[in-house]
């Protein structure tokens, strides 16, 4: 009998589970119109995370190298930011640019705590980068791109600030309400003159990086 009810039991709590969830995702994706709020910012650390965004990984296949400036766009709590620092050493610098302030200010006492001095977090926005032309080696965003509402505008903008030839790096998952297709990101990216790389299928994702002009 207990084995029957346990049966019985199991799958119920995962149906329910999958519908929360796929509730959450329709209401996320359609309903809320920006970045994930500071309010709900524990889904960035969330302990299954690496299942998904294993951090080194996912971060080698950025390319970033020691010794470059490197901009980290949408950085959150900074779920990667301390092992992307690691990645370009001492010599190397990494930007980490926030629409909203209390990320930043999360990502700040983070730093703090680790006595991290070579990040620079600062709150500004995707569509108006406040950073000098040819001035990064590098820029990644993981799952951030869907988070903004001017998109090409976007891409134009990270255009300017990589130096030729720079790298530019998107990691999606389809566990994200924003996920952007593939061919979208593909598209975007070389109407403004940028050319693929790299382009890797994950669980239940992709990451696709592509070289600046």
């Amino acid at each position: 009998m207990r084995t029957l009810r346990v049966l019985l039991i199991v799958p119920l709590a995962v149906g329910a589970f999958l519908f929360v969830y796929v509730v959450w995702w329709l209401r996320e994706r359609f309903g809320r119109g920006g970045p994930i709020p500071f309010s709900q910012a524990s889904i960035l650390e969330h302990p299954l995370r690496p299942l998904l965004h294993p951090v080194r990984s996912t971060l080698e296949k950025f390319r970033l190298r020691p010794g470059d400036t490197v901009l980290e766009l949408g950085p959150g709590t900074g779920y990667f930011t301390v092992e992307a620092r690691r990645m370009v050493g001492s010599e190397g610098r990494l930007l980490c640019l926030d629409i909203q302030p209390p990320m930043i200010g999360a990502l700040r006492r983070k730093l703090d705590e680790q006595q991290i001095a070579n990040v620079h977090p600062m709150v500004g926005n995707a569509l108006s980068l406040p950073l000098a032309d040819d001035s990064v080696d590098a820029a990644f965003l993981v799952t951030v791109l869907g988070e903004i509402p001017d998109r090409p505008r976007a891409i134009a903008e990270l255009r300017r600030v990589l130096r030729p030839g720079g790298v530019l790096s998107f990691s999606e998952s389809l566990m994200d309400p924003d996920y952007q297709l593939e061919d979208s990101v593909r598209d975007l990216c070389r109407a403004s003159g940028f050319e693929v790389l790299e382009h890797s299928r994950e669980r239940l994702g992709y990451t696709m990086c592509f070289a600046a002009p």
